[in-house]
């Protein structure tokens, strides 16, 4: 289980960037690499940390996963 701790920056913590993705992806969906490159260039992030934020997004059934192309759960 990943768990914030108090030394950990906010901003590039998985729930935070949980919530950026998710108000990306309210506007239009996105495919995985060019989400990526968007996200990257705003916070700064490594893959496996995106890849974490998807995946818990996944899991938490906000966003879902069809030919690469990534939309928001209705």
């Amino acid at each position: 289980m990943i768990i914030p701790s108090k030394y950990e920056n906010l901003n590039k913590c998985i729930l935070v960037l949980g919530f950026k993705i998710v108000k990306l992806l309210k506007s239009k969906s996105y495919n995985i690499e060019f989400l990526y490159q968007k996200i990257n260039k705003e916070e700064n992030i490594g893959l496996e940390t995106f890849y974490n934020t998807l995946t818990f997004l996944w899991l938490a059934d906000i966003i879902k996963l069809t030919d690469y192309q990534l939309f928001l759960n209705k």
